[in-house]
């Protein structure tokens, strides 16, 4: 607990210690420029771009998130002299597009979310770009055209740079707040959007270039930059709409069975819990936690008769039951989307001692996903009230969980649960200790 307590306080500090000094460099920019020597129609077609191009961001996947605004900033660093200038383009334009991105927050009255989220996304840009600037013109970074070939190298430098420092200040509040990996987002950049990340990088060096003849000839560039934005916009939305499509599925099975639903989001929890103490890779925590919220997907094919029977299954029925894991498996196994967790929703009903389904797998033949949500599973079933028997107590299925351990279960991960569960009632006394006093 006194853990959670740190990192609490280290997620404050380090939030308004980067809204602080962000803000600080802004407002010294806004008093300090000649605001009656610049070029509005330039400035505004910097600063209404990069917004533009920050509100409609692309979910490239589950919560990943890429945007094209960072060609305007970076270019600004490239082809004006004035870094108050740079400055005041990334300032206004990023605080024009979160005010509405998180107006959301606002409308649902979460008003200090909506402020702190808001406040440090502006700033930490501001510090991206000015140190961008400086490192630039530390490097001796030449301002466009390019003629020769190692011109580009300070440039393409910066450009990567400026990446890596905004990934770093969001990276940083994540792993704060969430206690995710910190170098998480960093690898995934690498896995997933190294061809997205190299586009933007020489869309930046094109409109750096073409701006050498005119800021309206760089806007032609905006063109191709426009189209790939869409295409990916359309790719991203297939994606979403395969898994808003299962999410609809899922809602369709809390009309049939209510428990089979909640009960996947709360296995999902568990799962994500015992694979976090094992120290697994950030990306397989997030595809184990995507399989076991859809682990039971393939019981929309089990007849009610079968799925909402009180008294016990027949032989019959029992057959039944065991084809809901080659159903869902069936089911998500053309999406790209669920490519990573076919095996888990398969696997997931496979016991340690090779007694389960629906190939007989015993030991480490079965997939560590699919043992991590098994044994989250079968926890969560033992407390839930289910309509041909009680739920157990704590005590009653932490029992039951020692008995299956090393037969039915994964002994090592039966091993991590009641930790976490030791953990979670060592909590509980000490709030209510603390509620007392």
């Amino acid at each position: 607990m006194w853990l959670m307590s740190l990192r609490k306080w280290a997620f404050n500090f380090y939030l308004s210690g980067v809204i602080v000094i962000g803000f600080s460099i802004a407002i010294w920019a806004i008093l300090k420029i000649q605001w009656n020597q610049l070029y509005w129609p330039e400035l505004l077609f910097f600063i209404g771009t990069a917004a533009l191009f920050q509100l409609y961001e692309i979910e490239i996947t589950y919560q990943r998130w890429i945007s094209a605004a960072i060609v305007l900033f970076v270019t600004a660093i490239f082809v004006f002299p004035d870094i108050k200038k740079v400055v005041i383009i990334t300032f206004f334009a990023t605080t024009l597009a979160e005010g509405v991105l998180n107006a959301g927050l606002f409308i649902k009255g979460d008003h200090w979310r909506y402020i702190r989220r808001t406040l440090f996304n502006i700033a930490q840009l501001t510090i991206v770009v000015f140190t961008g600037t400086l490192i630039f013109k530390e490097l001796g970074g030449a301002y466009p055209p390019w003629k020769e070939a190692w011109q580009f190298l300070p440039p393409l430098l910066v450009f990567i740079l400026c990446n890596l420092l905004n990934k770093a200040f969001v990276s940083a509040a994540i792993s704060l707040s969430a206690g995710k990996r910190f170098l998480h987002p960093f690898k995934f950049d690498l896995r997933y959007l190294p061809v997205q990340v190299l586009s933007l990088g020489v869309l930046t060096l094109l409109s750096a270039t073409v701006y050498t003849f005119s800021v309206w000839h760089m806007a032609l560039v905006m063109v191709p930059m426009g189209l790939l934005h869409y295409s990916l916009w359309g790719y991203t939305r297939l994606r979403r709409s395969a898994v808003e499509a299962f999410e609809k599925l899922m809602s369709a099975l809390r009309l049939r069975d209510e428990y089979t639903a909640t009960h996947s989001e709360r296995v999902a929890r568990l799962a994500v819990k015992i694979a976090r103490k094992l120290g697994l890779p950030e990306e397989t925590i997030e595809r184990i936690q995507a399989a076991a919220r859809i682990h039971d997907i393939g019981k929309v094919a089990i007849p009610d008769k079968v799925l909402l029977k009180e008294e016990g299954l027949s032989d019959q029925d029992w057959e039944l039951i065991k084809q809901h894991p080659l159903i869902g498996a069936d089911l998500i196994s053309g999406l790209e989307v669920y490519k990573d967790c076919v095996d888990i929703v398969k696997y997931e009903h496979e016991r340690w001692n090779g007694s389960g389904y629906p190939e007989g797998l015993k030991g480490e033949q079965i997939p560590l996903g699919a043992r991590i949500v098994a044994v989250a599973d079968v926890y969560d079933a033992l407390r839930s009230d289910r309509p041909y028997r009680r739920a157990m107590t704590l005590e009653e299925a932490i029992a039951e969980l020692k008995r299956m351990r090393g037969k039915e279960l994964d002994p090592k991960l039966v091993d991590i649960l009641l930790e976490i569960l030791e953990e979670e009632k060592s909590e509980e006394r000490k709030e209510a200790a603390a509620s007392k006093t």
